[in-house]
């Protein structure tokens, strides 16, 4: 039996590994979908409004330039963890890439993106925050972990 696999991906060393763990190690008749949860900060960008003040919007407009090529940046990595996976021998059609932009916890958004595509196991990073805040608040990885009742990989 072929699993569903979901590949919480962002820009961490950790989604890297986890990209080469799945690769190396799981069935190549899987199907693997990288997800990507894009995080909330170009709402910066649409802010127009007559009280800003002059300073704000020139920094505003610098971050929203980085802001696009980091999105570049994004799609081009997602990319070639795609075909780090073709190259080990998954099938193209059955690797894809989806990209949504985050909800309220980006935990919250794997864990839907799951029970919603019917994945049967997760692969993920440990961490991409710090850790005293991951000692706080927790690891997303924790909270998808302890949410669902599949396999979940943690890769470091």
């Amino acid at each position: 039996m072929t699993a569903k696999i979901l590949i919480p991906f962002d820009e961490s060393e950790c989604a890297q590994n986890t990209v080469t763990y799945v690769a190396k190690n799981l069935n190549k008749d899987d199907e693997v979908t990288l997800f990507h949860v894009v995080p909330d900060t170009a709402a910066a960008c649409g802010l127009n409004s007559p009280s800003l003040t002059p300073y704000f919007e020139k920094e505003r407009n610098s971050f929203c330039r980085m802001e696009e090529k980091r999105e570049k940046m994004m799609r081009d990595t997602l990319e070639a963890a795609r075909y780090k996976l073709i190259d080990a021998g998954f099938a193209k059609d059955k690797v894809h890439i989806k990209a949504q932009p985050q909800g309220k916890k980006i935990s919250d958004d794997i864990i839907h993106e799951v029970q919603k595509g019917k994945y049967n196991t997760v692969a993920m990073g440990r961490s991409s925050t710090s850790g005293l805040k991951e000692f706080f608040i927790g690891s997303n990885a924790s909270r998808v972990m302890h949410a669902l009742n599949i396999p979940v990989i943690i890769v470091d």
